[in-house]
Parts: structure tokens; sequence; C-alpha cells
């Protein structure tokens, strides 16, 4: 392999990495974008509804806390 040939390589090379970080960072950019929406969804259903939302964190609390003790008999 000669050194125009192993410079071809590099590059493609090059090439096919600055992709990947391109598509990771869309990627990661549409995560943050769908976490922030569903954040934003939460916090409003939460104010909305704030027994409701009291009531089903005291129900899972009970639930898990049941679940945990019946384990260690």
């Amino acid at each position: 392999m000669n050194t125009t040939e192993s410079k071809d390589k590099m590059d493609e090379l090059a090439e096919e990495a600055r992709s990947w970080k391109e598509a990771a960072q869309e990627w990661q950019q549409t995560a943050m974008d769908k976490t922030k929406d569903a954040a934003q969804a939460t916090d409003q259903y939460v104010r909305d509804n704030v027994w409701t939302s009291i009531a089903l964190a005291v129900l899972a609390g009970c639930a898990i806390g049941f679940l945990m003790g019946r384990s260690r008999d």
C-alpha cells in the first residue's frame, strides 16, 4: 500500500467518523427535545391535577413498600 492509498483510506475513515458524529449529535438533540417536552407535559399535568398526582404517588409508595416488606420474610 503506498502513501496515496493510505491517505485516501484515512480521508475516507475521517469522513465516515464525521458522518457518525453528526448523526449522534442529531439523535442527542432529538432526545433532549423530546425529554423537555415530556417534562413540561408532566409538570403541567401535576399542576392541573394536584390531588390526583398526590394520590398516585401515595399508592405507588404503598405498593413498593408492601412488595419490599414481603421480600424480607
